[in-house]
């Protein structure tokens, strides 16, 4: 297989360290080639989001059949109350999966992100389960990883949100809903997009420790 080749533009925006791991996806990218072609594609705009952003790290990538990314980012997390307490953690390790039909069909809203650590993540569009997936709501045919990706970051910082549990298109947890309706001053736990600054004291009731839930 041949050795990726990357633009002028690919060589100013991404790092040695990320142009490695777009080049060690590629060596095992399987798939027809309009399949190939879309998943380099969509590496590259992935890893592009986190050279723009300081917070955000791509810690795996790989084409070998479906597309899928782990990475994480530094960000205020929502994670179970204790009482009336919401526990809000400073990191959030995600897992992206696109299948090739989602090209041309629409994929479930919950089908393409869902969360990895930590595993106690509290909110209204997100199914508390081990790898709780992400309801994004009502995602059209060839969406975009990028895309995905950005929705994913407003909905776990609480940016974007359904606290309506009759809403067919992104409530996974109805406790968190009610929760929320009570607690309306954690909505949103930051106004800072990707691309801007965030530290964990910029986010009020701070639960120090790690992001594996574990911390209490």
């Amino acid at each position: 297989m041949n050795p990726v080749m990357t633009s002028p533009q690919e060589q100013q925006t991404l790092t040695q360290e990320l142009r490695q791991i777009l080049a060690k996806a590629e060596a095992n990218n399987t798939g027809t080639r309009a399949w190939r072609g879309f998943k380099l594609e969509q590496g590259r705009q992935l890893l592009e989001l986190a050279a723009r952003s300081p917070r955000m790290h791509v810690l795996d990538l790989s084409f070998d059949g479906d597309f899928n990314a782990v990475y994480t980012i530094r960000m205020p997390v929502p994670r179970w109350p204790v009482g009336e307490r919401l526990r809000i953690g400073s990191e959030c390790v995600f897992h992206v999966r696109y299948e090739e039909h989602w090209r041309w069909e629409a994929p479930p809203g919950w089908g393409p992100v869902g969360i990895v650590a930590p595993e106690d993540v509290f909110a209204p569009n997100l199914a508390p389960a081990l790898r709780g997936a992400i309801c994004l709501g009502r995602l059209p045919p060839g969406i975009t990883v990028k895309d995905c990706t950005l929705l994913s970051y407003y909905v776990i910082s609480m940016q974007q949100y359904s606290i309506d549990e009759n809403d067919p298109l992104g409530v996974l947890n109805p406790i968190a809903c009610e929760f929320f309706r009570r607690h309306p001053e954690y909505l949103p736990l930051t106004h800072a997009g990707l691309f801007e600054p965030w530290e964990p004291e910029d986010t009020p009731e701070q639960n120090p420790g790690d992001c594996d839930g574990r911390n209490e």
